[in-house]
């Protein structure tokens, strides 16, 4: 029989207890724990040099930074925070699901305190844009400090625009006809062949991917109440407004084919590879930065290869999603990037040095960085940071306005099967309750089918997100 060794059983227990041990700081300071996801160099170099800066003027502080990476991190951050081991500060959009668990620490304190240095006394929540504010709260409580906002938009290469006699819509906003009428005029065979090979507009679907949804909202559809408590997606403005990116694909013939399965990847080649197959592309403001990036290595290939032939240089202009007949203009937000800080009920004071860190790198030191970033400031007093930059003229008066995703802790269920439908819907493959596909052709002009399908995916969603809904507020009658 196999006898433990006592001495090998201590040396076990020890080690495991090691290992289960939450990090110390150095010796006197208080921890802070701070997890990120990965930035853009500039910003990750500016974020490794404020840690230096905030230890040096916070001796009694010992800030431990963790890069994530964007494949595995938000699952190791969910395990660590649902087995109390947080760290103290984590980069995100706000997740509510935290909040729920009661993970998070309230920051209205922090907001409602007077900017340091502001001679007309203002706190920090007074200079927040208010949409911006509101991407931050559960129920009214702000639990994350707001950072920046992105948005999408579209990219135009300018160069398919000027080789088709195209203009750029004024100002860079356009209607819904001009739009189609010029997307027309950017559809076309270039090499002769009979077979459409460039075409006007692309954009993505699937979870978590929302460059379609400016044509829905800009049609007025809502998604979820204000109270978080019902579905609103089942609306004439939501079916007019997927009609409309039916149209594109298959009466106007003007989209990226296939958009109810193309993936970033297909849709980010066809317009920045070396084809240039697309003259736009719907995008987040991130794309900005990987058309700086790519031309910036176009300029180092020509210095180390002057006797090659360089790729075309990617010259673009960045404009709005077209303006619905009797609507507003509406602009489209992934969500607003902030920093959550998690509580420590029986380290107040671990706590208290993690929300003011937090607070001072993204309200404080962190507002002018976002123009590395290339997204907005949370602040109303750096509204201008884009002031002279001709790429953004267009967009940034938007920005803070964009319509972001709901903030709820059953958004990501809702989400997923808010895609799979629309997803469906775009394919012409929706099933009746049977498994029958319910469209009676995949390709070619929309028919009577596609009407019916569209209206059976979207009551679907409808039923299918609420039982989602009612199921998160029936586990949480006390709030």
């Amino acid at each position: 029989m196999y006898k433990r060794h006592p001495i090998l059983l201590f040396i076990g227990i020890s080690l495991l207890l090691i290992s289960c041990a939450p990090p110390r700081g150095e010796k006197g300071k208080t921890l802070i724990v701070f997890w990120d996801f990965p930035r853009l160099p500039a910003v990750r170099q500016w974020l490794e040099e404020s840690i230096v800066r905030y230890e040096k003027e916070h001796p009694d502080v010992d800030i431990q930074y963790t890069c994530l990476s964007w494949a595995k991190g938000g699952e190791r951050l969910a395990i660590a925070a649902f087995a109390y081991r947080p760290p103290d500060v984590a980069g995100s959009v706000l997740d509510p699901k935290y909040v729920q668990a009661g993970l998070l620490a309230p920051l209205d304190t922090y907001l409602d305190e007077a900017i340091p240095g502001d001679e007309s006394g203002r706190t920090f929540r007074q200079d927040i844009h208010p949409s911006i504010l509101r991407a931050v709260q559960w129920q009214g409580t702000a639990y994350s400090f707001p950072w920046y906002k992105e948005a999408m938009v579209m990219v135009c290469n300018t160069d398919i625009f000027n080789e088709r006699g195209v203009a750029l819509p004024e100002n860079g906003r356009w209607e819904w006809d001009e739009f189609i009428a010029k997307m027309k005029q950017l559809t076309f065979d270039r090499d002769g062949d009979g077979q459409m090979d460039n075409y006007g507009v692309g954009f993505n679907t699937g979870n978590e991917k929302w460059e379609a949804y400016p044509f829905i909202l800009g049609e007025g559809m809502k998604v979820i109440s204000e109270d978080g408590r019902k579905m609103l997606i089942d609306s004439p403005e939501t079916r007019k407004g997927i009609r409309r990116l039916l149209e594109m694909e298959f009466e106007y013939k003007v989209s990226l084919p296939g958009a109810g399965g193309i993936q970033d990847d297909t849709t980010w080649t066809a317009f920045a590879g070396k084809q240039r197959r697309l003259a736009i592309s719907c995008q987040g403001l991130w794309s900005l930065f990987a058309v700086k990036v790519q031309n910036e290595r176009r300029l180092e290939f020509i210095k180390q290869h002057p006797n090659d032939e360089p790729p075309a240089p990617l010259n673009i202009a960045v404009v709005q999603y077209p303006r619905m007949p009797g609507r507003e203009q509406v602009m489209g937000s992934y969500g607003v990037g902030s920093l959550m800080v998690f509580n420590r009920p029986l380290e107040p004071e671990r706590t208290e040095a993690a929300a003011r860190f937090a607070r001072w790198l993204t309200l404080e030191a962190g507002q002018e960085i976002n123009r590395e970033a290339g997204v907005l400031p949370s602040r109303i007093a750096y509204k201008d940071i884009f002031k002279d930059d001709s790429i953004y003229k267009n967009i940034v008066d938007t920005i803070p306005d964009a319509i972001s995703p709901p903030v709820h802790p059953a958004w990501h269920k809702v989400d997923e099967v808010i895609n799979e439908g629309l997803q469906l819907i775009l394919l012409r493959q929706v099933p009746d309750e049977k498994g029958k596909i319910i469209n009676t052709a995949q390709a070619g002009e929309l028919n009577e089918s596609d009407d019916r399908a569209m209206d059976v995916a979207i009551r679907r969603i409808q039923s299918k997100a609420q039982m989602i809904l009612d199921d998160y507020w029936e586990s949480h009658k006390t709030e």
